[in-house]
């Protein structure tokens, strides 16, 4: 596994993956998602996420013809929720994510994932290895 990586870069896709390797399964928790973080200092990123039974099954940059969801970030908010550890839901409530397609898959069918102990500790041990 990656020790560090430089946030949005193909390193830092595969720091989440290993980061995320211990994951338990959950069947059922399922979600594709396209990320669109606009105005990085290299330009607009596109990258995606695969969630299947519960598990981060890819992560690159790119995006997938059939995503069930798609994710707009302003750089700056996606940094700070990396970076302050935010759960996604402050930053979807707050209007700093916006969320585009099957909303109830995201916001309804990861939620067994996003409020786990093991999202939680994903979460702090990625922005503990992220530089910006």
């Amino acid at each position: 596994m990656v020790e560090r990586a430089l946030f949005l870069s193909d390193e830092w896709f595969g720091l989440n993956l290993g980061a995320a390797s211990e994951w338990p399964e959950r069947p059922g928790v399922d979600c594709s998602v396209n990320y669109e973080v606009t105005g990085a200092p290299d330009g607009k990123i596109r990258y995606h996420a695969v969630i299947h039974n519960g598990r981060l099954a890819e992560m690159a940059s790119g995006k997938l013809a059939d995503a069930d969801v798609s994710i707009i970030y302003k750089y700056a908010d996606a940094r700070a929720e990396i970076s302050g550890g935010d759960h996604p839901d402050l930053a979807y409530m707050s209007g700093r994510m916006k969320l585009e397609g099957d909303y109830g898959r995201w916001v309804f069918g990861l939620r067994p994932l996003l409020d786990s102990a093991e999202y939680d500790a994903f979460r702090a041990a990625l922005a503990e290895k992220t530089d910006f």
